[in-house]
Formats: C-alpha cells, structure tokens, sequence
C-alpha cells in the first residue's frame, strides 16, 4: 500500500488549509425561499389568513393593500417565545432534542392620512397611508440528535467511491483535492488515513480498516439565526370598498449550523477501526431586495377578495465555513485535519408567489377567511460571479417543484373581546421521494379597545421531513415547534 506520507510524517496531529467552497445546492434555495411568518399575535392566531383582511401590522408582508384597510395611524410590538423539539428516527432508533428562543416576531407603524370633510365623496379616495413594519418571515433555531447502527454503509464509502471514480493518482492529492470543494471530504478522509491506496495501485483506494459494518452512527446539529424583512408599504382607499397597495420589502437573513458526525465501534466488531469524527460549521448572512403588489376589493359588505403577486427575493450571500475530521484507528492512531477558514459569496433568486384570498364578514361579530399561495420552487437560481451553478441549479429544477400553501382563520367578536383560531398547511417542495409535512395550528383571544388593543396567541408547527446524514443514509425527524405570542398595539 502507497501513502503520501510527506504530508503527516511522524506527526499524532496535523492540520492543513483548504480553501474551497462547501457547496450551496437545492437545499439552500429551498432554506431561504420558504416562508413563515411570525405575524403578530393576531395574525399567528388565524392561521395568517389575511390576504382578504389587512388591518394588521403583519399583512404588508401578504397582501400590501391590507394597509388599506387601517381606520387610524397604528402602531404595535409583538413579542414570541419558542420552544423547538425535534424527534429523530434512524435505522430504528429513535432519539430527540428541544431548544428554546425568545424574539421580536414584528414591530411597525401606519400613518393614516384621510380626506378633509367634503372632499371623501363615494368613489373618492377615502385615505391615504404610510407604513414600516418588521416581520420575522423564518425561524432557523433547531437542535437536531440522530443515532443508529448501520449494518450497510459508512459516510467513508462515499469519500472512497469519489476517489476510485476520478482515479487520481495517490501523490497529486493534495495538488488536485485541496483546491475542489467537490473532494474536500475525501482529502479530509485520506489526510486523517481513513482511506488508503489499495495494495500495489497508486490510483485505486479503499477504507483504511476492516470492510464491515456495524458501527453507531451518530449526529448532532445545532441551527441558529432567522430571516426578517422591513416592509416600506405605501397603499389607500379608493370609496370604502377597494383597496390597493405595494409593498418594498427588505429582507435579511442569518443562518448558522454546526454538525458534528461520528461513527464509532462500540461493539468492536470492525478490525482496526475504533471512530472517527467529521464537525462542519457554517455561517451565513444576507441581504436582499422584492417588490409587492396588491388588491382587497369588498363588492357587497359581507364579502372581501384579495389578491397579490410577490417578485422574487433577489439575495447577496455571504458564507464562512470550516471542517475537519479526527480518526482514531487500531494501527495508524489518531489524526486531525481541518481546513482553514473559507468564504463564499452567491447571489439567490427565489421564486415568485401568487396569492388569491376570500373572506366572509358577519357584520361586526365575526369573520371566516382563507388565503391560497401559489410558490414554484423549482424557479430558484444561484449564481456568483466565481462559480457556474449549473449542475446545482439543475438539481433545484428536477428536485425541487410547484406548491400550494393553504391558510384559513375565524375570528370572532364578543364586545371587547375576540376569540381567534386557524391552520396553515404547506405544499410539499419536493419532487422526490422526501417525506414532508408541514401544519400549523394556531388560536388565540385579544381586547380591543378604542386607544389600546393587546392580543395573544398559541401555535402548534408539525414538520415531518427526511435528514441526510449522507447519501447512503436517511432519518425521518418531526419537529414540534410550540410558540406563545404576544402583541400590544395603539390607536391615534
């Protein structure tokens, strides 16, 4: 067997740079084009449904014509707390996890500028209005275990099949792998002597221990930040019965992972192996631009229709990132390498959204209303000036496609005091074979008086999804995101 052992002689612990890009792929699209907003309590509590509705400090980020519907200069801060518990199930084992967060789910102000007396005859514009308003638009704060035994397969498969295919010869490694991003795993791999040259070849490789299986297979990932967007809305009304805005949405994103994956023989079972492990850390932040427009129009007093057309978020991305691997083998001891610090910047464009909304008004005491959301996903594209994404923008279009989001929401209204409930059901993004299902369930109640209003709310989000840890290996998680929220608003 050949090893390039210039590169770690006589060394228990050696640490290289690697200066390539982690790979941005569907799932990064797919991350930074879905939506959840917040909203305030109010708007959490019916489900989001208020395309047809407005009124709220959340809606600019829906359908901007709900500016429209504001009877007084209104300003409100909403406040949530969040509790996020993800169960794992992994070649039978089941495992879980809960992290908590605290955050301003929405903050903003409606300047209401009316028509002198005299001057709002019928189908005249009845007001004008200005608005800011904050919507935290994604919640990234998860904390991820999943454990198994695999009797199939290990991540190092993949680094050796990556090898055997491109055929490189043993000593250009480290001239052909330190500058690719595709072969970073397997440098790290080879560099750590989780892989060596098959005997006599200098250009065919296998596992540098024992070709069995049955080693604990374990991960941990830890996810931080969010998505918000300021919303510059500017909308009137034209008569009392239609209302037409548009919306300059600011958005920002934050997003922050760290996954440590091992594999280890607690058994011993596997000759000369005793566990390696692989920490990923990645840091992403960035800014973007979209344009709203929207329409509510009331043709009879009990009924409301709304409609809106959302541009595609247009991203800058910035992205730090690092990893390294630690073996411990029987024969070849413990090794570390690690890249260095890298950077990666991309530009995102996320697909368009169409929404078409209803709403029933009975009289002052109640209201039923339900919002549909056309988003393909297939339509994301990145792009950098450094980099072609052809071969990942080709992934986003054949794994990812077309969705439905369904929102509904009831209110309803005893004096002072409303009670509050809906759901919202997301399409599934994927064309694959991912298993996918994400609800929300929400109720809440408020006071409105005619100076203050103070509303809370509860809301249950269920997501079923798959986890990659590898190609070769797939969990199903379900993550229960319990929030509570929180809004006190004023009238002027």
């Amino acid at each position: 067997m050949y090893r390039f052992k210039l590169l770690i002689s006589g060394l228990g612990i050696a640490i290289f740079a690697i200066s390539s890009a982690l790979g941005q792929n569907q799932f990064d699209a797919l991350r930074y084009s879905q939506l959840d907003i917040t909203g305030t309590a109010r708007f959490s509590a019916m489900g989001g449904a208020f395309g047809a509705l407005g009124g709220d400090m959340s809606s600019m980020s829906v359908n901007p014509a709900g500016i429209g519907v504001f009877t007084r200069s209104t300003g409100s801060a909403t406040l949530g707390i969040l509790s996020v518990g993800t169960d794992a199930s992994y070649l039978g084992v089941e495992s879980s996890d809960l992290k908590m967060n605290a955050n301003i789910g929405n903050a903003g102000f409606v300047a209401r500028f009316k028509r002198k007396k005299g001057q709002d005859k019928q189908w005249a514009w009845k007001a004008f209005h200005l608005g800011v308003s904050y919507n935290r638009t994604a919640n990234f704060q998860r904390r991820t275990s999943v454990v198994g035994v695999s009797q199939s397969s290990s991540i190092v498969d993949g680094w050796v099949n990556q090898l055997n295919n491109d055929g490189i010869f043993y000593a250009d490694i480290p001239s052909e792998l330190v500058p690719s991003a595709e072969f970073s795993n397997a440098y790290l791999g080879w560099g750590t002597f989780l892989i060596d040259t098959m005997p006599g070849s200098v250009n065919s490789y296998m596992r540098n221990f024992a070709p069995s299986y049955g080693q604990t297979q374990q991960v941990r990932e830890t996810t931080k930040g969010s998505m918000g967007e300021i919303a510059l809305t500017f909308g009137g009304n034209f008569g009392n019965s239609l209302y037409i805005g548009t919306t300059i949405g600011i958005p920002r994103l934050s997003y922050e992972v760290e996954r440590a994956y091992s594999e280890s023989d607690t058994q011993d079972t596997i000759s000369s192996f005793r566990s390696f492990s692989k920490t990923d850390f990645l840091r992403a932040t960035g800014n973007g631009v979209n344009i709203k427009f929207g329409m509510i129009y009331r043709p009879v007093k009990w009924l409301r229709l709304g409609g809106a057309i959302h541009s595609p978020t247009w991203f800058e991305i910035e992205e730090e990132f690092t990893s390294s691997v630690t073996s411990d083998l029987e024969l070849a001891g413990q090794y570390t390498l690690a890249t260095a610090n890298g950077a990666f910047d991309y530009r995102l464009q996320t697909p368009f959204r169409a929404i078409g909304s209803l709403a029933f008004v009975v009289g002052k005491i109640g209201l039923i209303s339900a919002d549909y959301e056309y988003v393909n996903y297939s339509l994301a594209q990145l792009n950098s000036r450094n980099y072609s994404f052809n071969s990942e923008n080709a992934d986003v279009k054949s794994q990812l496609h077309w969705a439905g989001n369904i929102r509904v929401g009831t209110e309803w209204r005893i004096k002072s005091f409303s009670v509050r409930g809906g759901f919202a059901i997301n399409g599934d993004p994927y064309s694959g074979e991912y298993n996918f299902d994400n609800t929300r369930y929400s109720l809440g109640g408020g006071f409105r008086f005619k100076h203050f209003f103070v509303d809370l709310s509860y809301n249950l989000h269920r997501l079923v999804n798959s986890y990659e840890l590898y190609n070769a290996a797939i969990a199903e998680t379900v993550t229960m995101q319990h929030s509570v929220i929180t809004t006190v608003g004023f009238r002027f």
